[in-house]
């Protein structure tokens, strides 16, 4: 006497086929509308970042900054994160240093930068946008020619060059022409902080 395997038969639809085919089958169309439906989420999710990252590191003065960076080679990144930082793109913003504008600048620096182009600085005209982002990144370039360094340049404009200077001749505080220390806690603060603003500018929004 022949006896039957022990378990249970596969159920059988109507149409002989095993049900469980009939499932996978289903599954298998499901995976396009699923696959869909995860990509969608994923974008709205990147927008959602981007419309959040856009907020935090604005571009507002678009038109001067582009002038300004073609002008007097800076890279927009660089300039968008240093008015960032200075002034939060609050062009009437003065400082307990009394330093003016969007950029930032004290009087005396303003006359210097005209001082270089052969000019006289109207001191009128230090809080408008277009003279204030013209002569910030101005003192930018001329930073970088000096250094070759943006972390130099940052400390330069925020404790000034002369102090600097001094910094790069003492080995505790550089290295092979490079700040590894800066004495100045606000100063060492404020190079951190306009570096990541101009690496996030330029990440968001390219050079």
């Amino acid at each position: 006497m022949t006896r039957r395997p022990v378990g249970r038969a596969p159920r059988r639809t109507r149409g002989g086929i095993p049900e469980v085919f009939h499932r996978i089958a289903a599954f298998l169309v499901l995976i396009p509308v699923l696959l869909s439906l995860a990509l969608l989420l994923g974008v709205m999710l990147d927008k959602t970042v981007y419309e959040t990252d856009s907020a935090l590191y604005p571009r507002k003065y678009m038109a001067l900054v582009d002038a300004a960076s073609k002008k007097w080679d800076v890279p927009t990144s660089v300039i968008y994160a240093v008015i960032r930082i200075e002034s939060g793109f609050e062009e009437n913003a003065v400082s307990w240093a009394d330093a003016h504008g969007l950029m930032q600048l004290t009087y005396d620096t303003y006359d210097w930068l005209y001082f270089l182009r052969g000019e006289e600085a109207d001191h009128d005209t230090i809080m408008i946008p277009s003279y204030n982002i013209d002569a910030g990144t101005q003192l930018l370039s001329w930073l970088y020619a000096r250094y070759e360094d943006w972390e130099n340049v940052f400390a330069a404009y925020n404790a000034g060059f002369s102090r600097v200077n001094k910094w790069l001749e003492d080995p505790e505080i550089s290295e092979n022409g490079h700040l590894v220390h800066i004495p100045i806690t606000e100063t060492e603060n404020y190079v951190r902080l306009v570096g990541e603003s101009a690496q996030m500018y330029k990440t968001l929004y390219g050079d």
